[in-house]
């Protein structure tokens, strides 16, 4: 990752790991105390913010590898800590950032095990490029048969709760969306694919569709039905981040705990100007996983998350 990274001009960089604000990713943190600041700190859930301050203090071209920590469930699939990388490439947008993942991951391949078809819990994975790309919509209609266009609000819910998944009635259209595709669309992506365009309600760091703005130009990255890469068109405007700031903090009111936090710092940033941005995130543990054969993230780092003995 870094031969592949340094060679396109970019800088590593490492950033804070304590953090007065936490913010980047919608989870819950891990909260420390610093006793001479007498201050409440935040174990970093994401490296963003941090790293498009940078972007914008002149750095067009930035990456860490890093760990990260959320405060969530353990499954062979999460890790409470886990090895992520983020890059950001000034003046690209998400179609860069799906041209940089795609050669990035099968230069890996290449490079480590000399061949870019590798075998993964039975199935021969190719990561030769290009990569199938879908939208999040087309994808549900494509792999679940549900015309989503054709449904109402009501109709989504029903489907919903016929799949036996708790969600309320008066649930935004795009969350409704994105739990569909989670459920019906996600376990069967097998082969590498890029989802696109997502509905803006559960991505409030990406920049609106340009002649659609109920979507956001956002991808993630699906292998062997598994999330394993998430990137943006980065919202640079600051006045539109101030507004969904402002709408992420009625959710936390309301009891959602992963909602994003307000932070000043940076909406000042942005206010002295962000250019056009593509950021990519890639979980190094689940595309170790993949590489290797192995079914669990446990099989992978030395000194998994583990219950205590009784």
């Amino acid at each position: 990752i870094r031969s592949f990274l340094d060679s396109r001009d970019f800088l590593e960089v490492e950033t804070p790991v304590l953090q007065p604000i936490y913010g980047g990713a919608a989870a819950r943190p891990f909260t420390t105390h610093h006793n001479t600041l007498d201050q409440e700190l935040y174990l970093r859930i994401s490296d963003e913010l941090y790293l498009k301050r940078l972007v914008v203090g002149g750095l067009d071209r930035v990456y860490e590898i890093g760990h990260n920590f959320r405060n969530e469930g353990i499954s062979r699939k999460h890790n409470p800590e886990f090895t992520l990388v983020e890059c950001y490439q000034a003046y690209a947008d998400y179609r860069d950032m799906m041209d940089l993942t795609e050669n990035m991951i099968s230069h890996i391949a290449k490079t480590v095990f000399d061949k870019v078809e590798i075998g993964c819990q039975g199935t021969l994975i190719s990561y030769i490029p290009p990569w199938k790309r879908m939208t999040m919509v087309d994808s549900i209609n494509e792999v679940a048969g549900i015309d989503i266009e054709g449904k109402s609000d009501f109709e989504l819910v029903g489907i919903l709760k016929g799949l036996g998944e708790d969600v309320e009635d008066d649930s935004p259209r795009g969350n409704l969306i994105a739990d569909l595709f989670e459920v019906l669309v996600e376990p069967k992506l097998i082969q590498p694919t890029f989802i696109f365009d997502y509905p803006i309600e559960v991505s409030p760091l990406a920049k609106k569709k340009s002649g659609d703005e109920q979507f956001v130009e956002r991808f993630e990255l699906f292998i062997n039905g598994m999330e394993i890469g998430n990137a943006f068109s980065e919202l640079n405007d600051p006045i539109d981040q101030r507004k969904r700031f402002i709408e992420q903090a009625s959710k936390r009111e309301l009891g959602d705990e992963e909602a994003f936090m307000m932070d000043e710092d940076y909406l000042r940033a942005l206010e002295y100007g962000m250019p056009p941005t593509g950021g990519l995130g890639i979980g190094i543990d689940r595309l170790t996983m993949l590489l290797t054969n192995q079914g669990s993230i446990r099989d992978v780092i030395l000194f998994p998350q583990m219950r205590p003995e009784r």
